[in-house]
């Protein structure tokens, strides 16, 4: 089985950097910390999932990818968590990391859950986003003049929930059952829909739409704190090649957090005003020298160079 993993979502990239440049005192820091956490937990229930399909006995050829994001002819974006894909059948999965009692009222596509604490909250309808999901990947294999049989699900990460009242026509299990779902599955299409050829044809096609999006928060985002920030909180000033903060902590990581939230905040390149500007160093030469220590990949001339800050610069874990 071919496997793409999962990458840490964007969501959580820019959440994580805005939550560290808003002001701890202003009313959105709070916002965007619950934010956050929330898509940490979605994110740690979808990884839950991915370590079972290591376990499971599939096809040698089947495909399977995590977090598979693709953008249609109109501009509207999917995001699958999962899709497997095999000469057999298509199976995309919606993962949910929630807990407490959940269930689904059809006629008003809402879904439910009763904390613990017996506060009711509403999510959007997993049922109606994996349906649209299945819905989009069925027009993707008929343009190319194929037909292959398309099941969808919705899996429950946290084992201690408890799943109430779901119309029968919606699937949904706990995580510990998906290897017997996709065995039935594989028992019930023991026979391959595709030949080989036209097999390959579709997970090429399928890979070669699948771009991951970049997360754009849909709140305003007040003012961000510039400059170097110190695992305390602080900002840092710079001096001899390292930032130092007032709690005495002398470091360089600051500075690739900083040009891992510019590059993630606002963009990929940099030139050396906006360098400045944004650390709160005065000195243009200094910050010619520690671009150049930097090593970044350049274009322009020595006035209008701009610096492309690495994908990979910092490391948030």
């Amino acid at each position: 089985m071919f496997i793409k993993d999962r990458p840490i979502s964007s969501k959580i990239i820019v959440l994580d950097a805005l939550k560290r440049r808003i002001d701890v005192n202003h009313p959105q820091h709070g916002y965007v910390s619950s934010l956050l956490r929330r898509a940490e937990i979605g994110y740690q229930g979808e990884m839950k999932v991915d370590r079972l399909w290591k376990e499971l006995a599939v096809p040698t050829n089947a495909l399977l990818i995590h977090s598979f994001e693709t953008t249609n002819d109109i501009g509207n974006s999917h995001q699958m968590d999962t899709l497997f894909v095999c000469p057999h059948f298509i199976f995309i999965l919606e993962i949910k990391n929630v807990s407490g009692t959940i269930w689904y009222e059809e006629d008003k596509h809402q879904f439910l859950r009763r904390k613990r604490t017996g506060e009711v909250e509403s999510f959007q309808s997993p049922f109606d986003q994996v349906q649209r999901h299945a819905e989009m990947i069925d027009r993707v294999v008929g343009r190319l003049g194929l037909s292959l049989p398309i099941h969808k699900a919705v899996v429950i990460a946290e084992s201690s929930t408890i799943i109430g009242s779901i119309p029968e026509e919606f699937q949904i299990f706990h995580a510990i059952g998906l290897p017997a779902e996709l065995k039935k599955l594989l028992l019930k299409y023991s026979n391959t829909a595709l030949s080989p050829v036209h097999y390959e044809l579709l997970t090429g096609h399928l890979q070669s739409i699948h771009k991951s999006g970049i997360y754009a928060p849909r709140f305003e985002i007040p003012p961000l704190r510039m400059g170097a920030i110190c695992e305390c909180g602080r900002g840092m000033s710079f001096h001899y090649g390292k930032f130092v903060c007032t709690c005495g902590m002398k470091s360089r990581e600051p500075l690739y957090q900083g040009l891992h939230d510019y590059r993630v905040l606002r963009c990929k390149w940099i030139a050396n005003r906006e360098f400045r500007e944004f650390f709160l160093i005065e000195s243009d030469g200094l910050v010619n020298k520690m671009l150049k220590r930097l090593d970044f990949y350049y274009e322009g001339s020595t006035k209008s160079r701009r610096y492309l800050i690495p994908e990979n610069i910092w490391n948030r874990n």
